[in-house]
């Protein structure tokens, strides 16, 4: 017969064993919740690979995370001005490190009033007052990106006591690894960069304007160009560039950096949701208020709960035709008709068909990747 202190031990420890279980199982729970809603700023547990890399010894293409590196970046953030949600959750992640006086940042928020109606047009304005961060361009097409592009250079010249080395122009749902991209520029060239996601296609080679970035040299260039009136432009931003860097005459470095600055849309996609996001990568696009927020989430944290200076690996810029095969040599009839349209002087402000059109953003359309 079982005595009655050995039942009291087999119940005591099926309940031990219960409780257990139940604790893990709302830990595991919790750490979900946190990872894919993102609703909770507090602890995060750490990627144990990941902490341990960062704690040994890198070989000499690391670089660790200094803050002052003596190289000044303007950041531009183009932004639909119905986007105030976007602007937000920026304003509330990365856009923190454009106020830290080390890294030698300056970032700004561009919109403009196109097809606005009067309301619309107040909030904005008041948006601009309250945060002090955000500048209205005079812009006249909704389809003009290459036109807004010259506005922001010659706000930047006209405006900006900020004297910049580089120069990028970025989309209002890129995730930005501020301090890495820094860090990083003081072993970029300075004169001749051209460096972002490359479109591989015959004839038309090009970065996208998503996520674009120019040593300073060639927009002085451009500039100049635009001022003798001799500059052609076009309604899409990406060609337009491509088109002005085929006329620059000194060494281009190409710098095609497909596989860390992610041009498809990422905040939809579970795996880059990690705490060594920016060890990883250099920007994210696709990533919409709630993905922004939760990759902060999981990348800052690691940094502010572990006091874990970030060592990141330089990234070789290789050689061009090693990575794509065709000649850099923009040429824009190579279009489907769709994305084909005849560029025009700049200072007429000219016109095409597509002008007046609405750009719709693929949060509303989905990823459109054609063949070009």
């Amino acid at each position: 017969m079982v005595s009655t202190s050995k039942i009291h031990v087999s119940l005591w420890l099926k309940f031990l064993s219960a409780a257990f279980f139940l604790q893990i199982s709302i830990s595991f729970m919790v750490f979900i919740w946190l990872i894919f809603f993102g609703g909770i700023r507090s602890q995060v547990w750490p990627n144990v690979d990941m902490v341990n890399s960062l704690s040994s010894r890198h070989h000499q293409e690391s670089i660790k995370s200094t803050g002052n590196t003596g190289v000044r970046l303007f950041v531009a953030i183009l932004s639909h001005p119905n986007r105030k949600e976007r602007r937000d959750a920026i304003r509330d992640t990365w856009f923190s490190a454009c106020n830290d006086e080390r890294l030698q940042v300056q970032c700004r928020f561009f919109s403009d009033y196109v097809g606005l109606n009067s309301k619309s047009k107040y909030a904005l304005s008041k948006e601009k007052d309250q945060n002090k961060d955000l500048e209205i361009l005079n812009a006249t097409d909704s389809f003009a990106f290459a036109e807004r592009l010259l506005l922001i250079w010659e706000w930047t010249i006209k405006n900006s006591n900020f004297d910049y080395d580089f120069f990028l122009r970025i989309d209002d749902d890129h995730f930005l690894c501020v301090d890495r991209l820094v860090n990083e520029l003081q072993y970029r060239p300075k004169d001749g960069l051209y460096w972002g996601f490359v479109h591989c296609h015959p004839r038309v080679v090009r970065i996208d304007e998503a996520w674009l970035l120019l040593s300073k040299d060639l927009i002085q260039e451009i500039m100049e160009k635009r001022e003798n009136k001799s500059l052609f432009c076009h309604p899409y931003g990406d060609q337009a560039v491509a088109m002005w860097i085929n006329t620059i005459h000194k060494n281009i470095t190409y710098f095609m950096d497909n596989e860390r600055i992610i041009h498809k849309s990422a905040g939809r996609d579970p795996n880059y949701y990690t705490m060594s996001v920016c060890g990883k990568y250099l920007s994210l696009h696709g990533t919409y208020p709630r993905a922004m927020k939760q990759l902060w989430l999981l990348s800052h944290t690691m940094q502010n709960k572990y006091h874990t200076d970030m060592v990141y690996k330089v990234q070789e810029i290789a050689e061009f035709s090693k990575l794509c095969k065709f000649s850099p040599i923009f040429e824009y009839n190579a279009f489907l008709p769709e994305y084909q349209f005849k560029p025009k002087l700049c200072h007429l402000k000219p016109k095409w068909a597509i002008s007046k059109t609405r750009h719709g953003g693929r949060e509303e359309e989905g990823e459109r990747y054609s063949s070009y």
